[in-house]
């Protein structure tokens, strides 16, 4: 999961005192929405390549270089605008993510290569929605062309 910044992103990250400021956006997809979620944690609505990303309170975290496990991205809003959750209701399968980090002077320019993530499950309460969102998948997809079922290898259930 190791990815490389970019040189502006950089500098910003590890200046002393910097007025750059670093925004993560993110876009839900789910086939039962009519449209997609866009989302960013800003005071104002950020345009990135003429979409519109809606400011609510959020905080999301990268997805941890461990070897073992699958990388996660965590992430928690503020549940203040009841149409995130009225989103997650009619959920019926995976919600697809896309996480992007960009400068907020130049929001079209990708600071940080964009993640597409899946979101299975989610949480929330009068006051927050949680939840996690897998990185790689590749651990839910078939190796080889052997499957062993109940119906085919009844000796290994």
């Amino acid at each position: 999961m190791r990815s490389t910044l970019s040189e502006n992103m950089r500098r910003a990250m590890h200046a002393q005192e910097t007025g750059a400021v670093i925004l993560p956006l993110i876009t839900l997809t789910q086939e039962d929405w009519e449209d997609e979620i866009r989302l960013v944690p800003n005071t104002e609505p950020v345009t990135r390549l003429g979409k519109v990303f809606e400011p609510l309170a959020f905080n999301v975290s990268l997805p941890d270089e461990e070897a073992e496990g699958v990388p996660v991205v965590g992430w928690t809003a503020d549940n203040v605008d009841r149409r995130l959750v009225q989103a997650l209701r009619l959920v019926r399968g995976v919600v697809q993510a896309s996480i992007v980090w960009v400068l907020a002077e130049t929001p079209d320019i990708d600071e940080w290569p964009p993640l597409e993530v899946e979101m299975r499950a989610a949480e929330y309460d009068a006051l927050t929605i949680s939840g996690t969102m897998s990185v790689e998948t590749i651990l839910e997809q078939q190796f080889g062309s052997k499957v062993f079922n109940p119906a085919n290898t009844p000796g290994i259930f």
